[in-house]
């Protein structure tokens, strides 16, 4: 009950806050007015591709992991399409803690993401400054909400539609917003020299993606300071930096909170990742850079260019790098997280309330992993009522479970596919798969 107050005075407080400094600048409304569009517009694209894919997702994702490269093409591809790195990386954790999927297939995608997240800062730089995306906007939005309503493909289809119209609306509103409310910041000018500066920015990018929860969102704002003469070049170097390894702090929440083993080996992976590749870039920093800068002037790029080769030349410098370690990185992952050892005793202690172990807001991302986490939970609910049958009839659980065979004790990895009806359990079929449940003899 506190924590719910407290959450509805938080949310007050920060309500009132927005307003008042609404009331006060006109241009701090106006560029939160084109982030919300931004960020608004990315969801729209996630579930509107989400609704059209259906259950597709988990054969692409089983076809794709056969190989290294498969793998990371994959990642590059969806992120690509969903614009998300983050979206794509809680996917494959989901996949990966059902069993759908292995370790090293889910480190292949992860290195994909990473390559697919440059191409919309890319998008973003070619279109430039001075081109305004409304007027393509505006038909596109009409023709998103017209075309919704026939049915649920077309709906699908509409949604996605109006997600890159509000996306393109909220970039034209960042550039107007923060050429009015960046006008007197200057930090371009700035005298803090060497390496301090770049460390600076670093930790600027990477705060402002966790509180934003999209790369994307940040970096089209370090566009928008670079156009407009906010920030230099070098300062938004380090800030896309610091955004690549805030991309990774939801990615680390989500998969160490709401995943199984395999699931936090994984999102400890994004997160060494994107640390290590950060601490490469910053060390090489000098040689990076003029990597950058001198093709840049002697082909005569805009700044805006310059940054998206910047950002795809330090991607590409960690994929190298892990790319051949990608085997012995996973052995690796699980010697420092473990498989944990089986549980004897379910029912918790003082009479708590049995919270589910599966069904966690991840893995009902995609009906697939949704499934196998429902029949995981039914497996864990009905070991839970015997235990609670064993306590009242005062039977010890460890002389119950031996007359019960070894194979029906084992919840399966990955849900059967047979139609076949085994001696002793009960079966449910649903599109794909067969669930089972065990059913005791009587006596």
């Amino acid at each position: 009950m506190r924590k719910k107050a407290s959450q509805y005075v938080l949310a007050v407080l920060l309500v009132s806050g927005l307003a008042a400094s609404f009331l006060y600048s006109p241009s701090w409304m106006q560029l939160c007015y084109g982030l919300a569009l931004f960020l608004l517009g990315m969801q729209c694209i996630e579930e509107g591709l989400h609704n059209v894919a259906g259950g597709k997702l988990a054969k692409w994702m089983e076809k794709s992991t056969a190989t290294p490269l498969k793998g990371a093409l994959f990642g590059m591809g969806a992120t690509f399409v969903l614009q998300s790195s983050t979206l794509v990386s809680l996917l494959t954790i989901a996949f990966l803690s059902t069993g759908m999927i292995q370790l090293a297939g889910g480190i292949a995608i992860i290195l994909g993401t990473n390559l697919g997240s440059t191409s919309g800062i890319w998008l973003l730089a070619l279109a430039g400054q001075s081109v305004s995306l409304s007027p393509a906007a505006i038909p596109m939005l009409v023709f998103g909400i017209v075309i919704g309503f026939f049915n649920s493909k077309t709906k699908a289809i509409g949604r996605v539609l109006v997600g890159i119209a509000l996306i393109f609306l909220g970039v034209d509103a960042i550039k107007e917003g923060f050429q009015a409310f960046g006008a007197d910041m200057d930090f371009d000018k700035s005298q803090i020299g060497g390496m301090v500066e770049p460390l600076i920015f670093f930790v600027v990018g990477l705060l402002l993606t966790v509180v934003l929860q999209s790369s994307h969102a940040t970096l089209i704002l370090t566009l928008a300071a670079l156009a407009g003469g906010q920030v230099s070049l070098m300062q938004a170097f380090a800030i896309a930096v610091g955004s690549n390894v805030g991309s990774s702090a939801t990615t680390a929440l989500v998969g160490m909170l709401g995943s199984d083993r395999n699931g936090q080996r994984l999102a400890l992976a994004h997160v060494v990742f994107n640390l290590v590749t950060a601490a490469l870039c910053l060390l090489l920093w000098w040689p990076l850079t003029r990597l950058v800068l001198l093709p840049g002037e002697w082909w005569g790029m805009s700044p805006l260019l310059q940054l998206a080769m910047f950002h795809t030349l330090f991607n590409l410098l960690g994929v190298a790098v892990f790319w051949k370690l990608q085997g012995c990185f996973a052995a690796l992952l699980q010697r420092w997280l473990p498989d944990k050892a089986a549980e004897e005793v379910l029912l918790p202690e003082n009479q708590a309330i049995l919270a589910p172990r599966y069904l966690h807001e991840n893995m009902l991302r995609a009906d697939d992993t949704a499934l196998v986490a429902i029949e995981k939970e039914v497996y864990h609910l009905g070991r839970a009522s015997i235990e609670a049958m064993c306590h009242a009839i005062y039977v010890p659980m460890r002389r119950f479970t031996a007359m019960i065979p070894m194979k029906a004790r084992r919840c399966p990895r990955r849900l059967p596919r047979s139609n076949s009806m085994p001696h002793r359990f009960t079966s449910g079929k649903s599109s794909r798969f067969t669930v089972r449940f065990w059913i005791l003899p009587a006596k």
